[in-house]
C-alpha cells in the first residue's frame, strides 16, 4: 500500500508574528510541522506497520521546508517529495490543492492523508480540493475506532484496489 501524506509547515505556536504585506516576515521566527498533519503521518505509518508498504511525505514551499520532510523521514516515512517555490505561501486553498494533486498524479497513491486544517490558516479546505481534483473520495473528521479503523458520524469505508476504487457508505 503507498500512502502518500500531505505535510504543511507553519510557523512555531510561540513565534512572534510580525505582519509585513499580506503575510508574516518569516525571518524571525521558526517553523515546525503542522500538527494536524504529524497526526495523520502517524496514522500512515501505523497503516504501514499493519499492512506493509510505504509512506510518502509531501510538503512544497521553500527550501526550509525541507527540515519538515526530514522530520517525517526521521519518524518512519520511506521517502519525500518537496515541491519548491518560494511563492506557495501566497496560493488560496484550491491553488495549493492544485499543486499538490499534480506532484502526485503519477504516484498511483493508494490512500492520500492530510491534517483536518492548517495551524496558520486554518482553512481545512486543501484535503477536500485535493480529493475533488484526484476524483477521490474524501472522509473528514475521523477518528480512531479499534476495530475498522475509522468512525465518525457518518462510516466512510473505502476499499482500495489497483485498477478501480470502490467505496461505501454507512451510518
Amino acid at each position: 500500500m503507498k500512502i502518500i501524506v500531505c505535510i504543511k509547515q507553519v510557523p512555531a505556536k510561540d513565534a512572534p508574528l510580525t505582519i509585513t504585506g499580506n503575510w508574516i516576515k518569516e525571518s524571525d521566527i521558526g517553523f515546525e510541522m503542522n500538527e494536524p498533519d504529524s497526526f495523520a503521518l502517524e496514522e500512515a505509518l501505523r497503516l504501514k506497520e499493519k499492512h506493509g508498504g510505504e509512506v510518502v511525505a509531501l510538503s512544497m514551499g521553500p527550501e526550509r521546508v525541507k527540515q519538515t520532510i526530514k522530520e517525517a523521514l526521521a519518524k518512519g516515512a520511506d521517502r519525500g517529495i518537496h515541491i519548491a517555490d518560494d511563492q506557495f505561501a501566497q496560493l488560496d486553498p484550491l491553488g495549493a490543492a492544485t499543486a499538490l494533486a499534480a506532484a502526485v498524479k503519477n504516484e498511483n497513491a493508494d490512500l492520500i492523508l492530510t491534517g483536518l486544517q492548517s495551524d496558520d490558516q486554518g482553512f481545512g479546505q486543501t484535503g477536500v480540493l485535493l480529493a475533488a481534483l484526484l476524483d477521490r473520495p474524501h472522509a473528514a473528521n475521523w477518528k480512531r475506532d479499534g476495530f475498522n479503523g475509522l468512525s465518525a458520524r457518518y462510516r466512510l469505508c473505502f476499499r482500495f484496489s489497483p485498477a478501480s476504487t470502490k467505496y461505501d457508505t454507512r451510518r
